[in-house]
C-alpha cells in the first residue's frame, strides 16, 4: 500500500534509510545508541511536521513500512539546519565519540566541513530554461528509497506518483532532486519519469528537474 505518513511510521522510516543509506552521517550517529537518543527518527520528525503532504510511505501486506519518499519546498528548506540548532548537544557528543573511534564517516563529515566554502557555489547550471520558476514555485524530493529485498514491486513508482500529484495540488510548478553521478541506475529511473539533467557537481552529482 502506499499512501501518506503517519507519525508513529518514523521508526519504521528510520529503519529503511539506516538499511538504504548505511553510510550517511545521519546513520552514523544512530549507531551510537548506547547514550539512547536515537537521531535518525528525530531527523525525519522534523520534516513530517513542516510537510505531512510531501511524506510518502510504503507497507507491504503486513503493514511494514518498507519505503519512504519525502522532500520539502525549496522556499521554507531550513529543516537540516533546525534538526542541527535542536539536536546540537547528542550530535556534538556522537559524533565526538565517533571521531575518537576513528569513524572515516564522521571524520569525511568533519573534513568536508572545514574543506567546503560557503560562499562558493560548486554547481554548475547546463539548463537554465526553468530559471523563470523562483523558489517559491519548487520543491525539493529529498529522497525516495525502498528496502533492497522489496525492489522490483512499483513500490518506488506509486510513492513517486503521489508525492509529485501532492506537490502539484499544494501549487509547486517544479520538482527537483540529487544524484550521485555513479548511481546510474537511479539516474535512469529518474529520466523515465521525465526528469531533466538541470545542473552538475564536478564529477560527484547532478541535480534533474521535472515540470509538474
Amino acid at each position: 500500500m502506499i499512501r501518506f505518513a503517519k507519525w508513529n511510521d518514523l521508526e519504521g522510516v528510520a529503519r529503511v534509510h539506516a538499511k538504504c543509506f548505511p553510510n550517511s552521517y545521519v546513520t552514523q550517529l544512530s549507531k551510537v545508541n548506547w547514550l539512547g537518543k536515537d537521531l535518525l527518527p528525530v531527523f525525519y520528525q522534523t520534516f513530517f511536521n513542516d510537510n505531512p503532504e510531501l511524506f510518502v510511505v510504503a507497507e507491504d501486506d503486513n503493514h511494514k513500512i518498507v519505503g519512504f519518499c519525502m522532500g520539502y519546498y525549496m522556499d521554507k528548506d531550513d529543516q537540516i539546519a533546525r534538526f542541527m540548532v535542536e539536536n546540537s548537544f547528542w550530535i556534538s557528543i556522537k559524533t565526538l565519540l565517533l571521531l575518537l573511534i576513528f569513524n572515516k564517516y564522521a571524520w569525511n563529515k568533519l573534513l568536508s566541513h572545514f574543506l567546503y566554502k560557503s560562499s562558493q557555489s560548486d554547481w554548475t547550471i547546463v539548463n537554465d530554461k526553468y530559471e523563470c520558476y523562483n523558489n517559491d514555485q519548487r520543491g525539493d524530493l529529498l529522497s525516495v528509497c525502498v528496502l533492497p529485498e522489496c525492489r522490483g514491486k512499483q513500490y518506488a513508482q506509486g510513492m513517486m506518483e503521489l508525492y509529485l500529484k501532492s506537490m502539484k495540488e499544494h501549487g509547486r510548478k517544479l520538482c527537483l532532486l540529487s544524484v550521485k553521478q555513479d548511481n546510474s541506475r537511479a539516474i535512469h529511473y529518474y529520466e523515465r519519469n521525465g526528469f531533466e539533467l538541470y545542473r552538475t557537481r564536478g564529477n560527484e552529482g547532478y541535480t534533474f528537474i521535472k515540470v509538474l
